[in-house]
């Protein structure tokens, strides 16, 4: 299932996003997920674990660009 997960995230256009663009909504997720815990926030709140995936989302998008870039 794995692969076919990565096969799909493949297929998004990444081109519009900036190196600067990711690494700005990388830490504003990083900033909202430390509020969130400094409130009293669980980690595994459903606040918490849809920020991670949001965070998830970029981290995938920067180690696809990455990929093809070495490539």
């Amino acid at each position: 299932m794995s692969v076919s997960r990565k096969e799909d995230y493949t297929q998004y256009d990444i081109s519009h996003f900036s190196d600067e663009t990711l690494r700005n909504a990388m830490k504003n997720i990083q900033n909202q997920m430390e509020e969130a815990v400094q409130q009293g926030e669980s980690l595994t709140s459903e606040y918490m674990v849809q920020l991670s995936q949001q965070l998830d989302t970029y981290v995938l998008i920067a180690q696809i660009r990455k990929m093809r870039c070495e490539n």
